[in-house]
């Protein structure tokens, strides 16, 4: 047996004093946030301090961000950025103490806006002061990104909830079993921005304020001539919603509720009106069809629908049974787009899985909206809106400041590659400075610098 070798071959040691940071990366989504001017709405927009000693509205939602931008999970996890000087000289100021952050949240929430919660079923309270002024902030970023990047005029609009596990007793039961939380955004799909947001108690249906969020999402935007679509599963399957947005103008696929009369409908199409689709994993053949179909409670005729319902028909090869002993499975969709191509539409509204459960998972996976840290509604609201401010700061960073290898990549890859860079603070003859390692300065903090100062001039 040959000898074991240990596994390292050098000695660790401490003693080293140099004030360093490993975040030196992070000065780009720092530059990025004071460009935009985060930190100037939210010190106009939020509560004034009673007492001008500690850190400014700005810079408690600057240290929020930092906080999930690099890695944090809870508001414990502040302490280890405090004692990082580097990130302090970076910053100009202090990270607060985790119970400074826990109490400046906790502001959030307002009791009285609970008062009418029923003792059984659902309830999505009003916004708080400080709620309403936080959502200004994204509105910062999303108008600014609008006309620094310039996206185009189609805007599609992405609605959907998730789920969030929690031990607390606050959390109230969700569908699936278990306590938790049922939080909403809307994700405008061609940029990857989040333009709405709602924390809600996990026994909300996810059909309620649909059309209210969607409306929210939109008005985040710029007013200009928008060309508007939204895409949803099920839970706006109602008609009142549907015609909303119709009447708005705006194009919609949205997944149907499969009812007895629309399944009676989806059997009768003739066999050789289904259409190949497409086979997928373990053999699946997915076909489609034209349905005619109107719901018996609407003024419409089959022969003049408002409507167009798309059948999809999923089974196996060779007459296989699926578990439950069936031999197909049908799902639908409608939309009030008629001249696009069955296929192809029902292939876009499908698009939602790489756009907004992409969101859900950045958001609750590699940001901290996984775990919520109060036991008060308001104080999680913030946290989450704190936790959509950051992805979208890191949607527009990518997209402005970084090289094209970047435009997809997630939170973790970010941490990884750019905000990871050594540097040592160096004070002399009055000066600060920071020393980043030469490659990491020359290869993305200089150009990315550069880039923001060119894009986003600061004035005044």
């Amino acid at each position: 047996m040959g000898k074991i070798r240990k596994a390292l071959d050098i000695d660790i040691c401490g003693g080293l004093t140099d004030e360093v940071t490993t975040w030196a990366g992070v000065s780009l989504l720092v530059e990025l946030f004071r460009r935009v001017g985060v930190g100037e709405v939210a010190d106009k927009v939020l509560a004034k301090k009673r007492s001008p000693k500690g850190l400014s509205q700005g810079q408690m939602v600057e240290s929020f961000v930092l906080l999930s931008a690099l890695g944090g999970e809870c508001v414990d996890d502040v302490e280890h950025l405090r004692g990082d000087m580097g990130l302090e000289v970076i910053t100009g100021h202090e990270i607060p103490a985790a119970s400074t952050a826990r109490q400046w949240l906790d502001r959030f929430h307002q009791e009285e806006l609970l008062a009418e919660r029923p003792l059984q079923g659902s309830f999505i309270p009003s916004e708080s002061v400080g709620l309403s002024g936080l959502r200004e902030t994204l509105r910062r970023v999303i108008q600014t990104y609008v006309g620094v990047v310039k996206p185009g005029d189609e805007v599609t609009l992405d609605v959907d909830a998730h789920l969030v596990e929690s031990a607390k007793e606050t959390a109230l039961w969700t569908y699936e079993g278990y306590r938790g939380y049922q939080p909403m955004v809307v994700q405008w799909a061609e940029t990857g921005l989040i333009l709405a947001d709602e924390f809600r108690d996990g026994n909300v249906p996810a059909s309620s304020g649909i059309a209210r969020m969607v409306d929210e999402a939109f008005d985040a935007l710029p007013q200009r001539e928008w060309k508007v679509r939204v895409r949803s599963d099920s839970a706006a399957y109602e008609h009142k919603i549907l015609d909303h947005w119709h009447n708005r103008g705006w194009e919609f696929a949205v997944s149907a509720d499969m009812s007895p009369q629309l399944r009676e409908a989806i059997v009768a199409v003739p066999e050789e009106e289904w259409q190949y689709w497409k086979t997928e994993k373990r053999g699946l053949i997915r076909e489609w069809a034209e349905v005619v179909y109107a719901p018996s409670l609407r003024v419409e005729s089959k022969e003049a629908p408002l409507y167009r319902y798309l059948a999809i028909r999923v089974r196996k090869e060779q007459g296989e049974l699926f578990a439950d002993g069936g031999s197909v499975r049908h799902y639908a969709v409608v939309t009030n787009r008629w001249e696009e191509g069955g296929q192809a539409l029902l292939g876009w509204q499908r698009g939602k899985a790489g756009t907004i459960e992409h969101a859900h998972h950045v958001l609750v996976n590699e940001l901290a909206a996984g775990v919520y840290p109060s036991s008060k509604f308001g104080a999680n609201a913030a946290w989450l809106r704190l936790q959509v401010l950051t992805h979208n700061l890191l949607e527009m960073l990518k997209v402005t400041a970084l090289p094209e290898k970047y435009r997809k990549a997630r939170p973790k890859k970010l941490r990884f590659a750019v905000f990871t860079q050594f540097g040592r603070v160096i004070r002399h003859a009055g000066r600060t400075m920071l020393r980043v390692v030469t490659v990491g300065f020359e290869e993305l903090i200089k150009p990315g610098r550069k880039c923001l100062r060119d894009l986003m001039p600061l004035t005044g």
